[in-house]
């Protein structure tokens, strides 16, 4: 008798105790936020974490620094994640797989994304933040001023006297890399050379090149003073950037819905660019800058 209200007791301390811990968490339902491996994503990352914390119950796990598509996207499919940032014409292009997008304008390449991830993957993806993460040619400000160059096509000209630079990957790229951009802007270079991309930054300030392939919200174009030339002839796919997110986890926090779409059209390429710069640069960590941004934009709660 004795040894079977030894077991009770037992139970009882340890349902006691399960309980307590439970207490303690405050009984809150987790959601994991996760994101690719550069600073623009891994920043949009924290503030939709920060954002998810300030306006619902949910506890956050972040899976910051995870990888790219092909990695983050199966992860979200597999509920291993539930949500990250993701881009347009990454979505186009990588996940969907869908016909040449070359011409089209970013607002029918994000909505045929949104409906086709929606239809295919039962995934949404929220309101466009606002940037552009896009493919450019980016100039020393002082060579375009001194040129007149504004625009990729304004380049023809000049662009027998000019070095241009990109990394490897972008001469193996058929709808929008080197070739595709010679023919559609008939460009002539003195040179074309492939390097690293953390050489081309470097190599442009040491005036070894003249023109370099850019992302449009790279911090280093703050940095080195750089502009970045317009693509009149839309060669390049629009990246759009957007929270996706399962539908099924939606649909059990209804919450998540507003606050995903919190940061609607509020950050501009050139916003992200200083953004970025604070973390790369000026050495700050993502959870400062991104709770500074938050109380900045009134989106506290």
């Amino acid at each position: 008798m004795r040894k079977f209200k030894k077991q009770i007791l037992l139970v009882i301390c340890l349902l006691f105790i399960t309980v307590t811990i439970s207490s303690c968490n405050g009984g809150k339902k987790e959601i994991t936020v996760a994101s690719k491996q550069f600073t623009e994503n891994i920043l949009l990352s924290e503030i939709y974490s920060q954002l998810i914390e300030e306006h619902t119950d949910l506890k956050v796990i972040r899976k910051q620094n995870l990888g790219g598509t092909s990695i983050c996207f199966p992860a979200l499919e597999k509920k291993e994640i539930d949500i990250y940032v993701e881009y347009s014409g990454t979505a186009y292009n990588e996940i969907l797989k869908l016909p040449d997008s070359t011409g089209m304008s970013g607002e029918e390449i994000y909505n045929i994304s949104k409906e086709k991830l929606y239809e295919e993957h039962d995934i949404t993806m929220f309101k466009p933040i606002g940037i552009n993460n896009t493919f450019a040619l980016g100039m020393l400000r002082t060579k375009a001023e001194e040129n007149n160059i504004t625009k990729t096509s304004e380049l023809k000209d000049i662009s027998s006297s000019l070095r241009f630079g990109a990394n490897h990957i972008f001469y193996t790229r058929l709808a929008d890399g080197y070739d595709a951009m010679a023919d559609l802007y008939e460009l002539d270079f003195k040179e074309a050379l492939k390097m690293d991309t953390s050489l081309l930054y470097d190599a442009i300030e040491q005036n070894k090149l003249d023109v370099i392939v850019v992302y449009a919200t790279d911090s280093l174009l703050k940095k080195y003073d750089m502009v970045v030339l317009e693509d009149d002839k839309e060669l390049f796919p629009p990246y759009y950037g957007a929270p996706i997110c399962r539908n099924d986890l939606l649909e059990e926090n209804e919450e998540l819905v507003e606050v995903l779409d919190l940061l609607e059209n509020r950050i501009t390429d050139t916003r992200m660019q200083e953004l970025d710069y604070e973390i790369d640069v000026e050495g700050r960590t993502p959870e400062e800058v991104a709770r500074e941004f938050i109380k900045e934009e009134g989106l506290n709660k």
